[in-house]
């Protein structure tokens, strides 16, 4: 049986995408997440809840959708792999960094009020009178 690296999570992100290319110009997005867990305290009866912030990777195109569509608090499901490496820093220090490199992110909500809410029906276009398609009143 061959080995499985895989992990599926939802989340909010903690901050807006960090998009950056390549040398060869191949671009990459870094973003966190904070994964929530609810249980319920036996002690106290009462529920809590606990956040861990998961480190995101996303290349390609991917990475450029992720850096124009997602903001800080939308939520994504996101289903890739573990990568753990290390690298030394200035200081000759050895880190190792935890992260999830996305295969596939899906956006789980629509964007805010006022934002874009379907990328292939809204046009972004300016228009004659200087708005965008979507800055345009609604005739009825």
């Amino acid at each position: 049986m061959a080995d499985l690296n895989r992990v599926m999570l939802t989340g909010r992100l903690a901050a807006d995408p960090e998009l950056r290319y390549t040398q060869s110009g191949k671009a990459v997005a870094n973003f966190r997440i904070a994964v929530n867990r609810r249980w319920l305290n036996n002690e106290t009866g009462a529920w809590e809840d606990s956040a861990i912030f998961v480190p995101i990777v996303v290349w390609g195109k991917q990475a450029e959708n992720c850096s124009t569509y997602l903001q800080k608090g939308r939520r994504v499901a996101v289903d890739g792999r573990l990568r753990i490496r290390s690298f030394e820093t200035q200081d000759g220090d050895r880190r190792r960094v935890t992260e999830v490199v996305a295969g596939e992110v899906h956006f789980l909500e629509p964007r805010s009020q006022g934002d874009m809410t379907d990328m292939e029906t809204e046009s972004t276009e300016d228009t004659e009178d200087g708005t965008t398609g979507s800055e345009q009143e609604v005739p009825f």
